[in-house]
């Protein structure tokens, strides 16, 4: 289920390190909560210059909204932003101080894919066999 939302500049982004980006996403996502590489969905949209505003003035900042299953400790969410936002000026050379990175938390309950309800953190295994 996690979804990762990366809004960012009109071409600031190439294709390359739009694979790039996803697969450390990925890597950042699985290593902190344990969760199947398969369960991780990355989306990117370029925003038009003059479509994003930060304290009423048009900026070039990016931002990063990552829903993922409730249930993860204080540690590892923050852990998990610290890790993103490094990543996101690694692979971009944007400045910190230019990206946003949230995460949201949805419960299992209120998400299905592949027509079964998530499961909780932690019981993802027996719910990869009733999807099979």
């Amino acid at each position: 289920m996690p979804i990762y939302q990366c809004i960012s500049p009109e071409g600031l982004l190439d294709e390359s390190q739009r694979g790039n980006i996803a697969g450390e996403i990925t890597r950042i996502h699985c290593d902190a909560t344990g969760a199947p590489r398969s369960f991780v969905n990355v989306i990117f949209q370029d925003m038009p210059n003059g479509r994003v505003f930060t304290g009423a003035s048009r900026s070039t900042h990016s931002i990063v909204f990552g829903d993922i299953r409730a249930g993860r400790d204080v540690a590892t969410r923050q852990a998990m932003l610290r890790d993103l936002s490094q990543m996101w000026t690694r692979l971009t050379d944007q400045a910190e101080e230019e990206v946003l990175i949230a995460l949201r938390e949805v419960k299992a309950e209120n998400a299905i894919e592949a027509g079964v309800i998530l499961p909780e953190p932690g019981q993802e295994q027996q719910w990869l066999e009733q999807t099979k």
